[in-house]
């Protein structure tokens, strides 16, 4: 059992670690170490979240994201995580898990291990607990810090600058104020302490709450009435960073420029990185922009080819220029303008037109691309009435031709004089208020019906003088409509449908998933009892009676290793296996101890086994403990269904692909068979067999499918009735592995030589 020190000395010493260290990461190094020592138990190891590329087991990313400190007390081959069943193999008993965060971000985890089984009961769990939380709280100390630090050197850095700035709260208390921002209110450094910036300018409070919230205004200093234009920016939920500049020089250029709110033309006045320091109030109706969102950017932020415009700015003093520009307005919209600006000492003059021409061309240009388009009815009347054209939409669905209908009145396209009265008054009304909402008609079609229902508006069109020159009709084909509605709603109900499918099987594979976890605990109990009386430690047994143990725990093995296929199914099913990706040579396969007992096996059922691994194989990223499995179920396959001959795995490279083949001497396997193989709980009749081996769950092939699927590969199987079967497998090799080989190879032949 680990010793518990009293909870006041375990916070003064990891409050100690904490004054030692420097930063995070050294905090959680040193406090590893110090426990240790304190708790007196066997191993303490930190794992850092800080760095990158850090890959966490199931069991680590558990007590992270349920905030929870794990505890196992009886580590072994059949604990819950791979990791856990590792910690058993290197000779521990037990292990803690604890999640260390600091408000809200994960920093690592703490993990405990004891050679003794029972070592973190339940009377340590709050006392590990009060352990986790200490140590976040002094992590999330180091984080402040430095993060104050990196805001300190910011400041050091910014505050050196030529522009008045200063450090505030929210309500406008001056934190901090530059030299510059000193000398516009005359006052010192001293003296600054307990002023609010309506001290250094005339601000209203919705002006503050504006500038706290990152909004740009314009103001004047409260002295000498010099205006300037104020930005800010966030540095914490309490801090805001202002920046006072300078646009008296600016204003007055303004004043002494004729600048006309009214017309079309919009004004701007820029500094020498071409900021916006003002513009007139119509920017809104003439650019579709507001002042807000054009204030205190750069002019180059809402140009579509800012590099274009740098080159055609004018830099000479008095001098101009003149371009075309085209200027985004948001939603992938543009407006295309031309622009006019003069250079000054304070920046630039700009005065922004709209080229009217080249938008009622475009405009006119989408028109009709989206009348092409569209796939409603859409039919073009001009003044007297008379069609001049229908869209591909209308001769597919009306069955006639552009050109058919060519200066025939749109009277022609109605099937009723209903319809044709419908439509004549609409044009009349029309021509009056400029649209009609959807009223039905009754349409000519070339199909067996003779008719097509739509729902039709009608939308009257003027020219720039305002006559009147044409109309446009939009329908929508009702029947169509109807079916697309009947086709939607079968289509929510299918995926209504299948919705409950995935749910009625995602409940199939929780409670296969528990009941197969809650048969493990009983299963090593039996197996445990079983061996010990085997073993006489509840006295001597008979020779018949140590027979029957020995049936016992056979079955109890067999058990275990169906209820672990069963939970790997499960966990496969429901997507909770994240594989642990490593560099795997496929040589050491062989000498693996699961393909060792199968070699073995196979020698004592009188079979030949070998395993051969071309010599242009590379090594690839996999995991290696699911390929282990992928291997151990073929083969063990393989030797179910082959009484003479043998079995023989090839790894070969092919193309990008290292493929992997096991090949049998067995029966083979019918073609009707062949098919159904990978699917889950599906057993190949083995009536043909003279030896019955015992019977499986049918799940070891699809497992083998599932794990290869996670790697990115591909499975199947070759099989000729009578004369065996061949599963192959095949798995991507991982992008520049085989040159960062070959270099590592180069680098160990020079370090040899020299």
């Amino acid at each position: 059992m680990p010793q518990l020190i009293p909870i006041d000395r375990l916070i003064l010493e990891i409050q100690k670690t904490g004054f030692e260290s420097v930063g995070v990461n050294d905090l959680l190094a040193k406090s590893s170490q110090r426990l240790k020592a304190l708790l007196e138990i066997d191993q303490v190891v930190v794992q850092e979240l800080l760095v990158k590329d850090v890959h966490l087991s199931p069991a680590e990313e558990m007590a992270l994201n349920t905030g929870k400190v794990f505890l196992d007390n009886q580590l072994s081959e059949y604990s819950a995580f791979p990791e856990l069943i590792e910690f058993y193999r290197a000779g521990y008993k037990s292990c803690a898990l604890l999640p260390i965060e600091a408000e809200g971000k994960r920093l690592g985890v703490l993990i405990l291990l004891s050679r003794q089984e029972g070592a973190f009961g339940t009377d340590i769990e709050n006392y590990v607990s009060v352990l986790g939380r200490i140590l976040s709280i002094e992590a999330y100390m180091k984080l402040e810090k430095e993060k104050s630090l990196s805001v300190a050197r910011y400041f050091d850095a910014a505050f050196n600058s030529a522009v008045p700035q200063v450090l505030m709260e929210s309500g406008g208390n001056i934190m901090k104020a530059n030299k510059w921002m000193l000398n516009l209110a005359d006052i010192s450094a001293r003296d600054v302490q307990g002023k609010n910036i309506r001290d250094f300018f005339k601000i209203g409070n919705d002006e503050l709450v504006g500038l706290v919230k990152g909004k740009p205004i314009r103001v004047r200093s409260a002295g000498k009435g010099i205006s300037f234009v104020l930005s800010s920016a966030k540095i914490s939920d309490k801090l805001t960073h202002v920046l006072a500049q300078d646009i008296s020089e600016n204003e007055e250029l303004g004043n002494k420029t004729v600048l006309l709110d009214i017309g079309n033309d919009v004004f701007m006045l820029l500094d020498n990185s071409m900021k916006v320091l003002w513009v007139s109030r119509n920017v809104d109706r003439e650019l579709r922009l507001s002042e807000d969102a054009v204030l205190g950017r750069r002019l180059l932020d809402i140009v579509v080819e800012p590099e274009a415009l740098v080159g055609k700015m004018p830099s000479a003093a008095d001098s101009q220029c003149s371009t075309p520009l085209r200027i985004s307005v948001g939603n992938d919209m543009f407006l295309d303008v031309k622009l006019t600006a003069f250079k000054n000492a304070a920046g630039y003059s700009c005065v922004i037109s709209r080229d009217y021409e080249k938008v009622v061309s475009s405009a006119q240009r989408l028109v009709d691309e989206i009348t092409k388009l569209s796939n409603d009815v859409i039919i073009k009347i001009d003044s007297m009435g008379n069609i001049s054209g229908i869209n591909r939409a209308a001769e597919r669905i009306l069955g006639y031709s552009n050109g058919e209908f060519s200066s025939a009145s749109v009277g022609a396209l109605c099937a009723d004089r209903e319809s044709q009265s419908r439509l004549g008054e609409a044009l009349l009304i029309a021509k009056r208020t400029g649209v009609v909402t959807p009223m039905l008609l009754n349409l000519m079609s070339k199909s067996s019906e003779g008719t097509v229902p739509v729902e039709a508006s009608v939308l009257s069109l003027t020219d720039q003088s305002g006559k009147l020159s044409g109309y446009i009709i939009s329908g929508k084909e009702l029947a169509t409509k109807r079916r697309m509605e009947i086709f939607k709603d079968a289509a929510e109900e299918m995926g209504k449908q299948v919705e409950r499918l995935k749910s009625e099987s995602d409940l199939k594979t929780q409670f296969i998933y528990n009941i197969s976890h809650d048969l493990k605990t009983p299963l090593t109990s039996i197996k445990g009892y079983s061996k010990l009386m085997s073993e006489g430690e509840f006295g001597a047994v008979t020779e018949e009676q140590k027979s029957s143990l020995e049936t016992i725990l056979g079955e109890v093995d067999r058990l275990m290793g169906l209820i672990l296929q069963i939970l790997d199914v499960a966990k496969l099913a429901s997507g909770k296996i994240k594989l642990d990706m490593q560099q795997v040579n496929f040589n050491s396969i062989a000498e693996n101890p699961s393909v060792k007992a199968l070699a073995e096996r196979a020698r004592s059922l009188g079979l030949e086994f070998d395993i051969s691994v071309d010599y242009n194989t590379p090594e690839i990223s996999a995991d290696p403990n699911r390929l282990i499995q992928v291997f151990v179920n073929l083969i063990d396959n393989a030797l179910k269904f082959t009484e003479k001959g043998g079995v023989h795995v090839n790894v070969t490279r092919k193309g990008r692909n290292v493929r992997v083949e096991v090949t049998d001497t067995g029966l083979g396997i019918r073609e009707e068979d062949r098919i159904k193989l990978f699917r889950k709980f599906y057993q190949v009749s083995r009536k043909d067999l003279t030896m019955q081996p015992k019977a499986g769950t049918g799940l070891g092939l699809s497992i083998v499918k599932e794990i290869v699927n996670l790697h990115k590969g591909r499975v199947g199987v070759r099989s000729d009735l009578g004369k065996g079967s061949t599963f192959w497998f095949t798995l991507p090799i991982e992008k520049g592995a085989e040159k960062k080989r070959k270099k590592q190879d180069t680098q160990k032949d020079q370090a040899g030589t020299e």
